[in-house]
């Protein structure tokens, strides 16, 4: 590299961004080693800073079983410390806490501000969807939560020092020093195609063995870090404020880690003292301190106290904003920063406009279960979780035994004779645990055999009584292979691991069961808080039965053959039940998983009505409501999946009216405006379906 002649005021970085600038790519020039130093300035456009804590722990109080203890508490905190400077309110909410809930109960807090800059485009499918909010985030989830890295949001400054650290780590020795404990740095490396190892700072100052990490750059986090680590596990993962200032231990070891000619110091007020105290230890350099404060009065005043204090040549620079600073150093490196991608990536490949023709004349469903699958997902909004590169050959179908049979039972069967038809192993287990009635169960499996069969024309299924299968099981002896260990088929040693190793929250094994709404932030609990009571009122007890009966099945199956030739059909609403059967047992089945249909259970009249007049009354009233013709809604939900999805699986041609053939939702809506009778059509062909 070159030197370069600083940039003329128009490039919009401020005289302080263009000084610091300068002194950084001259020690890059002059291939110096920079120790970087940052601090929450650097990522609090996303993760809420001292002030943005407060308020998530203040919320915590507010929802807090305890008569408002915990919030009376925190206002005396308050009203003793009026005027004081926030990390101080902070250290005291840090102490009742820890008085008033646990030693580790703020890690908690910490943990949720670090979650606002996670956004996941589907929370069904994120590491969060078993985990209770208010629950610590261990170590395997926090990591599953990290690698999902195309659901974090990054500040432009942070994407631009991950790509400079990823792509010279050499100019700051493999390393960067933090007193953020958020994992955002660690995420822009490896989103610049890097690798990063955290390293958190325990009390004594220690982090751990970092060997085998050679090419990785290190970030250390001197005041703690988000989520437990091989090497601090907790119980308290963030260093207590009150006892950071004077850490002789920690403040050694900080000073160990600055090396080379030039420290420079980001988005740090330094209110502990960490980083002076070890500055004062290190041998005489050049230190770069940034500050947001634009004064330039400030900055030789600062600059003037901590040469005082630190015996090295400190020179500040006002108004300086990471998120113009990096970006700029990147380019002034020849480091390139492209667009970043967000959001699912190959993992829902569905769209809207693709389903606007679903089934256009020649189009023949695909003779191979994984182009059936594919076409499932892309035409008809299906979703499609496979374990590996593997092909299903065995389905499990689980169905709760109910007085009758729904639509929605119906369009999954469609599913399973098709892929049955293919060769596919189907086994429906019909969860009749607690149920007495028999002709109730006769009739319920008549109308799924005779749904199979409609798409598969006679080919081979199994139906498996759960009931039968626990009551065989409990008399036969338990295997001890170490198969058999992993996949436990008895319902007690299954609630051993499940709620006693795995542990999952109450809210979250609520949710799995269908009790509760599954919703993943703070807001939706609150703006749904009745919606959950009612629920909670109203569903059986016996709900809860269903991991400790189901998966004891699924285990037997998986004990039979390979785990990754086995997939599950349900509902999308089961998907949180399969992801804490995964985090509980670790890798195992695909998953398939009809659309959703919005604002309807499996009991309700409009899913299992007993004739066609009642179909097309039901259909005429749902037309008057606003909002009829959305995605997911009852009409387009029918005419997509129990009209045209069994047309397209037996290649039947697509219905017409006036010639015009009815083969999208868009023609549909068409005709409807147009006054055609089209309702009535999708009544008729529908019920003939549903109850010949």
């Amino acid at each position: 590299m070159t030197a370069r002649e600083p940039e003329p005021a128009g490039t919009g970085l401020s005289p302080g961004e263009l000084l610091l600038l300068d002194r950084l790519t001259t020690a890059l020039d002059d291939v110096d080693q920079i120790t970087l130093i940052v601090g929450s300035g650097l990522t609090a456009q996303t993760v809420p800073r001292v002030h943005g804590i407060l308020e998530i722990a203040e919320g915590y109080a507010a929802g807090r079983n305890d008569d408002g203890a915990l919030e009376r508490a925190l206002a005396q905190a308050r009203a003793e410390l009026v005027g004081a400077r926030p990390i101080d309110v902070y250290r005291a909410y840090r102490r009742v806490f820890t008085d008033w809930v646990s030693g580790d109960a703020f890690d908690v807090i910490a943990q949720q501000a670090v979650l606002k800059a996670y956004a996941a485009p589907d929370p069904m499918e994120s590491p969060l969807a078993t985990h209770g909010l208010g629950q610590r985030l261990e170590r395997g989830i926090g990591e599953g939560v990290e690698n999902d890295r195309f659901s974090w949001l990054l500040p432009r400054g942070v994407q631009a020092l991950g790509h400079l650290l990823a792509r010279i780590p050499e100019a700051f020795d493999h390393r960067v020093l933090t007193t953020n404990f958020d994992p955002l740095l660690e995420i822009a490396i490896r989103d610049a195609g890097g690798r990063a190892v955290s390293l958190p700072l325990d009390t004594r100052g220690g982090f751990g063995h970092t060997g085998g990490s050679d090419g990785a750059v290190r970030v250390f986090h001197l005041h703690g870090f988000w989520r437990p680590t091989l090497h601090v596990r907790g119980p308290q993962l963030l260093h207590d404020p009150a006892r950071i200032y004077g850490n002789t231990p920690l403040v050694t070891t900080t000073a160990d880690l600055i090396r080379g000619d030039t420290v420079c110091v980001i988005g740090s007020s330094d209110w502990a003292g960490t980083i002076a105290a070890a500055l004062a230890r290190t041998q005489p350099m050049r230190v770069l301190w940034a500050l947001g404060d634009a004064d330039a009065a400030t900055a030789l005043a600062t600059a003037a106290r901590l040469r005082d204090q630190t015996g090295a040549d400190v020179e500040c620079f006002p108004g300086v904003d990471s998120d113009r600073l990096f970006p700029a150093l990147a380019e002034r490196a020849e480091v390139t920063v492209p667009p970043r991608a967000t959001g699912l990536q190959n993992r829902v490949r569905h769209h809207s406009w693709e389903r606007q023709l679903v089934t256009q004349p020649g189009m023949l469903p695909p003779r191979d279960v994984p182009g059936l699958l594919l076409q499932l997902e892309r035409r008809f909004g299906w979703v499609t979780q496979l374990s590996g590169t593997v092909q299903p050959i065995r389905l499990l179908w689980p169905v709760r035994l109910r007085a009758r049979a729904s639509v929605i039972h119906m369009v999954q069967a469609f599913v399973a004779g098709a892929l049955a038809r293919l060769g596919v192993e189907v086994r429906v287990c019909v969860d009749d645990v607690g149920s007495r009635d028999h002709d109730a169960q006769t009739q319920f499996r008549a109308d799924l055999d005779r749904w199979i069969d409609h798409t598969g024309h006679g080919a081979v299924r199994d139906f498996v009584s759960l009931s039968d299968f626990l009551d065989l099981s409990a008399r036969a002896p338990a295997a001890d292979t170490p198969e058999a260990l992993l996949r436990p088929t008895d319902p007690w040693s299954v609630a051993r691991t499940f709620y006693g190793d795995h542990n999952p929250s109450l809210y979250s094994l609520l949710a799995a069961v269908k009790a509760v709404p599954n919703l993943t932030s703070w807001d939706e609990l609150e703006k749904n808080a009745w919606p959950i009571l009612q629920s909670l009122l109203r569903t059986d007890a016996k709900n809860l039965l269903t991991p400790l009966t189901l998966w004891p099945y699924l285990n037997s199956m998986l004990l039979e053959s390979a785990t990754n030739d086995v997939m599950t059909l349900g509902g999308r609403d089961e998907a949180i039940l399969w992801a804490q059967w995964r985090q509980t047992f670790g890798l195992g089945p695909g998953h398939l998983y009809n659309p959703y249909i919005k604002s309807l259970r499996h009991d309700a009249h409009m899913l299992r009505w007993s004739s066609r007049e009642e179909l097309g009354r039901h259909l005429q009233r749902t037309r008057e409501l606003p909002g009829w013709d959305a995605e997911g809604s009852y009409i387009p939900w029918l005419f997509q999946n129990a009209l045209l999805l069994p047309g397209y699986l037996n290649q039947e041609p697509v219905p017409e009216t006036d010639d015009f053939p009815l083969d999208s939702w868009a023609a549909f809506v068409a005709a409807i405006e147009d006054g055609k009778p089209v309702l009535d059509g999708l009544a008729a062909r529908v019920t003939d379906l549903f109850l010949r």
